[in-house]
């Protein structure tokens, strides 16, 4: 079995924590009182034997800022944090879903058509968004948001052309 190696941490660390200097501490003693939350790493300094000057205290070899891990139990399931919708509805991918919401509204006849292309821009964005970050997620809506709101447009713009033309046969 591999062994685990002894690190050596600094034995007498100085601290300096807004321009008021105390110690020496162990780094236990420093780790202690960072957990009982008289130390932040904001404006705290340390110095050590070897260091050429006054250095963050989360430099500080086996120095730990994040509070104490949480405790492992056996047994116990992870926690996985859901929202209510099941995951339908893509409010990480905010482009996705305001894309998905104005291809619905480019429905409305004549206002419809410059909704439906900032439906298309909104879309077009929320993919990228998707691709870049697979975690967002709203891939569907947004290639709805691009999809209806193209077909929208091609049907408004022909409806259009149509009673212009037949406006003008009269």
């Amino acid at each position: 079995m591999d062994q685990v190696p002894d690190i050596q941490f600094p034995q007498q660390i100085f601290v300096n924590q807004d321009s008021h200097q105390q110690g020496p501490f162990t780094v236990d003693e420093i780790n202690a009182k960072i957990r009982a939350g008289e130390w932040t790493g904001v404006n705290t300094f340390a110095w050590y034997q070897g260091c050429s000057q006054w250095i963050r205290i989360d430099q500080v070899p086996g120095v730990f800022l994040l509070m104490t891990p949480p405790i492992f139990e056996t047994g116990r399931q992870s926690e996985t944090k859901s929202d209510a919708t099941g995951g339908l509805i893509p409010y990480k991918n905010p482009y996705a879903l305001t894309g998905y919401y104005l291809s619905i509204f480019s429905l409305i006849p004549f206002v419809g058509i410059f909704l439906g292309v900032a439906g298309i821009i909104c879309g077009i964005v929320g993919i990228r968004r998707r691709n870049q970050n697979p975690i967002m997620r709203g891939r569907a809506h947004a290639w709805f948001a691009v999809l209806f709101s193209t077909l929208v447009i091609l049907i408004q713009v022909g409806l259009g052309i149509y009673l212009w033309i037949y406006r003008n046969s009269l």
